[in-house]
Order: structure tokens, then C-alpha cells, then sequence
């Protein structure tokens, strides 16, 4: 099993997979230089992102993936976040509802109910962020990505080291 697939207390740099002989700089100056990866085009700003995702247990790759600094602050996608959660082997989800107008999503720990997380268009409307091409083009996605979101953070934000955000909310 690779190195970065472990979690490793806050103050550690990643290692990378020994048996790619990469270390995390080599890694991130690649993933820079590939031209992949839009918002990182920088060695630094791959590190910070690899980094981020090592601290949660998260590959090189889905780190660049999922992983977003915005205002400074790291974001993950809802993909990430409802693969820790499923992946945590303490809490799990099941979509309960899931359509253009609402999702409501169940989360339970060690199996049981802990609590249901919803979120809807007309919540999303008030709030003033449906009104983005991507809310009107996909308003089903962006219904899960806010229920999930909201979900991890008031019942299992351990997953995520605290409280965490989707790029779109911040």
C-alpha cells in the first residue's frame, strides 16, 4: 500500500510511493508542468494541494482532482467528500431524495442514524447561488454537492480534519 494512502498526523510532509521513486516535489512539479491541472500550474501550488490531500488520506492524482484553494482556504469537491465519508469505515450516506428541486441525504455512524441533510432549490434561491449557469444546467448536482457538503460538516466533519467547504460556496 502506498505511502500517501495512510494517514499521517498534520505536521508531515507527504512521501511519495516508493516504488514510483518520486518524491512529492518530483510528483508536483509534474503534475504542474503537465498542463493537466488549470489551477495549479505552479510546483508550489501542487505541493500545497498534494499536501492538503495527504493529510486526508488522498493520492497525488485526486488530490490535483478534487482539491481546490479558494480565498485561501482548501476546498474539496462533493465526489471527495462522499468517498471519505464512505471510505472512513465509521459513517456512511444513502440518498434518500434526489431531483432537480431537492436532495436529502441520510448519514449514519457505525451503522445507525446520526442525521439527514437537505438542501433545495428554493433554499439555494434564497440564498442568492441559483442563479449560476451551473445551478441552471445541473441543479441536481448542485443540490447533492450542498447537501453533502452541509452533511459532512454537521455529522462527520472528522473526516475532513474540520469543517470544509465546495469550492462553489466559498
Amino acid at each position: 500500500m502506498s505511502q500517501l494512502a495512510t494517514i499521517k498526523p498534520a505536521n508531515t510532509i507527504a512521501k511519495a510511493d516508493p516504488a514510483q521513486g518520486l518524491d512529492i516535489r518530483q510528483i508536483a512539479q509534474a503534475c504542474a508542468s503537465s498542463g493537466f491541472f488549470q489551477d495549479s500550474r505552479e510546483a508550489a501550488q501542487a505541493l500545497v494541494k498534494i499536501q492538503a490531500g495527504h493529510e486526508l488520506g488522498v493520492g497525488p492524482i485526486a488530490s490535483m482532482r478534487d482539491i481546490y484553494i479558494v480565498k485561501g482556504r482548501v476546498t474539496l469537491s462533493a465526489a471527495l467528500m462522499a468517498a471519505l465519508v464512505k471510505k472512513s469505515g465509521r459513517y456512511d450516506y444513502r440518498i434518500v431524495k434526489h431531483t432537480d428541486k431537492v436532495c436529502a441525504i441520510e448519514f449514519t455512524q457505525d451503522g445507525k442514524p446520526i442525521g439527514t441533510s437537505e438542501f433545495t432549490i428554493e433554499m439555494a434561491t434564497r440564498a442568492g447561488i441559483a442563479g449560476g449557469d451551473n445551478w441552471k444546467k445541473y441543479p441536481a448536482n448542485m443540490l447533492f454537492a450542498r447537501t453533502m457538503s452541509n452533511g459532512v460538516r454537521w455529522y462527520c466533519p472528522d473526516v475532513t480534519n474540520g469543517s470544509v467547504y465546495t469550492p462553489e460556496e466559498l
